[in-house]
């Protein structure tokens, strides 16, 4: 398997991101410690920890696992860094079913689900078809818009793409997390495609709530985080979206 890459966004974030979906979750450094957004596609958490190992972190400094939704190529590595650090995951309580397997498939459509490798595009419908993580996470904390979460980082519901999505913004760098509430594309702020946003409207209203943050960093949940003009780019989306602009198929 691909191993996962790791490249710096600010002095503080890192994104680690797997080539054969370009899923990211990001590694955080704070004052009091280390902090992940999302926990990488393969189960094993080979993916953090491989993204820790390039930043010369030890797992053991790892304070908070925050997860914008329960979809496997972002979660898959919860249990696997839960076991190793004993840290909390925080999530938002609509996401708890399937982070915690309680929704998981058990006849055989979760017998398909298990033999479906964690590579490429097929970890998301390995998560899909078996409606849950492949190891359950433990008493995931459930938290929602306005709570801090470590001193730094506000917590912002933004369903759409599932109904507990939640984004992230680390206020001392202004960064975004947001997860798949937004895309970026060609240095450009982007929809999510339809097909995979099942709450357009919600959707719509999710990413309005993201852009009216002060940002000058966007982390999305795939392809590279946008750095460039930020604030410029989110003004252009707040227009294009207060104008009823369309929604594309794929984003």
């Amino acid at each position: 398997m691909t191993k996962a890459q790791t490249f710096a966004v600010t002095e503080n974030v890192w994104c680690v991101r797997r080539a054969s979906y370009l899923t990211c979750s990001y590694i955080v450094t704070t004052p009091r410690g280390t902090v992940l957004i999302d926990a990488g596609m393969d189960s094993s958490g080979r993916d953090i920890l491989d993204g820790l190992m390039a930043i010369n972190r030890e797992p053991s400094t790892i304070q908070s696992i925050m997860l914008t939704h329960w979809h496997n190529d972002h979660t898959a590595g919860s249990r696997a860094i839960q076991e190793l650090t004993e840290t909390s995951v925080h999530c938002h309580a609509k996401e708890r079913p399937q982070l915690m397997r309680l929704a998981a498939h058990r006849g055989l459509r979760g017998q398909v689900s298990d033999l479906i490798p964690e590579w490429g595009l097929l970890v998301l419908f390995k998560g899909l078809l078996g409606a849950a993580t492949p190891r359950a996470v433990e008493n995931p904390v459930s938290v929602e818009s306005g709570d801090v979460l470590e001193e730094f980082f506000e917590v912002i519901e933004t369903p759409g793409h599932t109904p507990g999505h939640l984004s992230y913004y680390y206020r001392p760098e202004k960064v975004l997390f947001a997860g798949d509430a937004l895309a970026v594309v060609n240095d450009r702020i982007r929809f999510m495609a339809r097909p995979v946003t099942p709450d357009l409207d919600r959707a719509r209203a999710s990413m309005k709530k993201c852009l009216s943050f002060d940002v000058n960093v966007l982390c999305p949940g795939h392809r590279v985080p946008l750095v460039k003009e930020v604030p410029r780019r989110c003004d252009e989306m707040l227009d294009y979206l207060d104008s009823a602009g369309r929604w594309p198929l794929l984003g």
